[in-house]
């Protein structure tokens, strides 16, 4: 692969095939991948922000939240020591404000965004828990507590599905009702005032939480709406990109054989007329590989078009050979140690791909250096290989090789797509393809097929 350079006209975004139609827009689902696929094309787009990850972030943001709540209900405990009301004790609510405080700090700290939804609710006990603690030593005023309960059920309503506020409601009213048992007053009073405010608190997490749900759909919507626009723009892009690229390839030598006409004479000599007639035929010979190669390159994705036959493995590699040797003559060196396997695969489409390897490889090798073909057996794929002694791919170019219209410098008479063909023909007989680079000392080119 000796003084192997690539360029790459379409700024590694890929064409556009003739299978556009095909295309489904399909929503996105939790995540946006920033690949957009078309057949055997692959090309990168502005990311869309996707939905799991606006939802992570929404989980931090009410996961915060929790913690205002936490430490502005510290904070307010702290602020009214110096007015108690009477038969409080200070000592124990100070502290009971001060783990209010701390545990508000800890859940600010919480990685929200990588926890699930659910998780929210490991702070619903605490939560009741201090309400309890502080109204049973927070002396005679023995019902102005319900008003944290409204407070921890709004947290509710925003953070949890529709019917968690229902759930957690004994829980809640076991927290209302448990310091009555223990303070002086009167009991009946507390439990009629727990039977009112208890319910109030469902209804208002239930509708705040209702809505939120309603909220979260119309979220959704206008994201894949949003991430259907992202596509139709990067299309646009790519049409835009493809129609130019293959103007381009075109272009060239529809030029050329203008240019010989205009300069052909009349009266022009045999020879001169023969030279133009071969420029000519060379020229065309081109463009119409160009059209056939993009037809090929349209079609191989579709695996329904493929006649998948069982092979002789030896006898269908004996038969790459002898269609390889005008290519590589005795510089081919064959290593096809299968015994009598067999391979199901289509032979004019595999035939097509390995040879384009060959030829790749042929084209880029250093001076006579042999290239070298291997089939290997592996547990579910048989595993093709083309090695040559070049200098290797230039770093980096090994993730975008096989996308379409990059060629090397030794670019005469070739379109540019026959790696992507390979890749094509690859995936759709469910394998894949791929390259080793080793800069300096060569590159070995595989293709996987399944068995």
């Amino acid at each position: 692969m000796a003084g192997r350079r690539f360029t790459y006209p379409l700024s590694r975004r890929g064409v556009l095939p003739a299978a556009l139609s095909k295309l489904a827009l399909a929503p996105p689902g939790p995540g946006v991948s920033d690949r957009l696929r078309i057949g055997p094309f692959s090309v990168g787009r502005t990311k869309v922000s996707s939905l799991s990850e606006e939802r992570s972030r929404r989980r931090v943001l009410l996961g915060r939240l929790a913690a205002v709540f936490y430490i502005g209900c510290a904070l307010l405990g702290l602020a009214t020591l110096p007015l108690p009301a009477p038969g409080e004790n200070r000592t124990v609510t100070a502290v009971l404000a001060v783990i209010a405080l701390v545990l508000g700090i800890a859940i600010w700290m919480a990685p929200w965004g990588a926890w699930p939804r659910r998780a929210g609710l490991v702070l619903v006990p605490p939560s009741f828990a201090l309400i309890a603690l502080a109204n049973t030593f927070g002396g005679t005023d023995l019902y102005s507590y319900g008003v944290f309960f409204v407070v921890a059920y709004v947290w509710l309503g925003l953070a949890q599905r529709p019917g968690t506020a229902l759930l957690v409601a004994p829980l809640a009213a076991s927290a209302y009702v448990a310091p009555l048992l223990v303070l002086p007053g009167n009991v009946q009073a507390g439990v009629s005032s727990a039977a009112l405010t208890i319910p109030v608190c469902v209804l208002v997490g239930e509708g705040i939480a209702w809505g939120t749900t309603r909220l979260e759909k119309i979220e959704e919507a206008l994201h894949r709406e949003r991430y259907r626009g992202e596509q139709l723009r990067e299309l646009d892009g790519m049409k835009d990109a493809f129609l130019s690229s293959v103007s381009h390839e075109l272009r060239t030598p529809i030029t050329i054989c203008r240019g010989h006409l205009d300069v052909l004479q009349e009266g022009a000599s045999e020879q001169e007329v023969q030279s133009v007639k071969q420029t000519l035929v060379g020229e065309l010979s081109l463009m119409g590989r160009l059209v056939e190669d993009l037809t090929t390159l349209a079609r191989v994705g579709d695996q329904v078009l493929l006649k998948i036959k069982s092979l002789p493995l030896e006898e269908f590699v004996g038969s790459i050979v002898t269609m390889a040797e005008p290519i590589l003559g005795d510089r081919l060196q064959v290593d096809c140690a299968v015994g009598g396997a067999t391979l199901r695969a289509d032979p004019q489409r595999l035939t097509q791909a390995l040879l384009n390897l060959l030829q790749n490889a042929a084209v880029h090798t250093q001076g006579d250096g042999p290239v070298q073909l291997r089939v290997r057996a592996e547990p579910s794929n048989w595993l093709f290989e083309v090695a040559d002694n070049g200098v290797g791919l230039p770093a980096g170019e090994e993730k975008f090789i096989f996308e379409p219209f990059r060629i090397g410098s030794s670019s005469t008479g070739r379109t540019g797509l026959g790696l992507s063909i390979v890749r094509g023909i690859a995936r759709a007989h469910r394998g894949g393809c791929g390259v080793v680079n080793r800069p300096g000392r060569g590159a070995t080119f595989w293709v996987r097929i399944p068995r």
